[in-house]
């Protein structure tokens, strides 16, 4: 049905406002977030070189999420944050969304660098 026959039966009151609304504007659909293969980590430790080369190196491919999901499943027992109320079933549904950024710098300046892939 095109706009202009919908316009007129609104005229002729023969459909009401809201039937009229769905028959012009067909509901958004909501996209799903496309699910993380892998896991990159970059960790950077001020004042020891020694310590950033063995990290980057430790950390030179991405990680399958598949080892971090079996790695936080095991510890389902322990607090995530005092700050935040995160459960352990909440922490994989954010780590499973591809495209995530975390940036985390503590107050001694370490930097942590988790990103989805």
């Amino acid at each position: 049905m095109s706009k202009d026959e919908v316009l007129t039966q609104l005229n002729r009151k023969e459909i009401s406002s809201r039937q009229a609304y769905r028959m012009l504007y067909k509901p958004v659909k909501e996209r799903k977030p496309r699910r993380a293969s892998f896991v990159k980590l970059s960790i950077h430790v001020p004042e020891s070189a020694g310590v950033n080369i063995f990290l980057k190196i430790l950390f030179l491919l991405p990680i399958p999420i598949f080892l971090i999901k079996w790695i936080i499943r095991k510890r389902t027992d322990q607090v995530i944050s005092d700050q935040f109320q995160l459960t352990t079933g909440e922490l994989i549904d954010l780590i499973s969304i591809k495209g995530l950024l975390v940036n985390v710098i503590t107050k001694t300046n370490e930097r942590i660098k988790i990103k989805t892939i």
